[in-house]
């Protein structure tokens, strides 16, 4: 660590904590009005085969496009916005499109279950979420950080 540098490796694991506590509380509420089936944590759950192929092409895109990203914004003083925050804004994209795919499969192909519902509030809600915590530092954590 260099000198007037404090450690922010405890910051990053409160933060990420706060973040992953809010979610969660959001996700169970959720689960309970749109009476949805709880997933098993970081499972890999398809709805038919076209869900499969489709979400398997899109993770081949992200890693495809956050590789380049990392490459064009690498070492590019003039961008208005942190080098990695690019790449990672770029896999972000990437996510929430992955996110839509998954809506759109559950509307068409569950019929009479409220799954599409819950992934739609689910992504609009983290997405509002990491909104806010990106511009208020962390919740106030990282006041640098824009």
């Amino acid at each position: 660590m260099y000198p007037g540098q404090e450690p922010i490796f405890g910051k990053l694991i409160v933060l990420i904590v706060i973040l992953s506590l809010i979610i969660f509380i959001f996700n169970t509420i959720m689960r309970k009005i749109l009476k949805v089936k709880r997933t098993k944590f970081f499972s890999q759950t398809h709805v038919n085969d076209l869900h499969k192929k489709g979400d398997s092409i899109i993770v081949t895109l992200t890693v495809i496009a956050t590789i380049v990203a990392a490459i064009i914004f690498y070492d590019h003083p003039n961008l208005p916005i942190n080098n990695s925050l690019a790449v990672f804004m770029v896999s972000m994209v990437f996510l929430f499109l992955q996110e839509v795919f998954r809506a759109i499969i559950e509307w068409k192909y569950k019929k009479g279950q409220n799954d599409y519902l819950y992934t739609i509030f689910q992504l609009i809600f983290v997405l509002f979420v990491g909104y806010f915590a990106f511009q208020s530092g962390g919740f106030g954590l990282f006041p640098d950080l824009l």
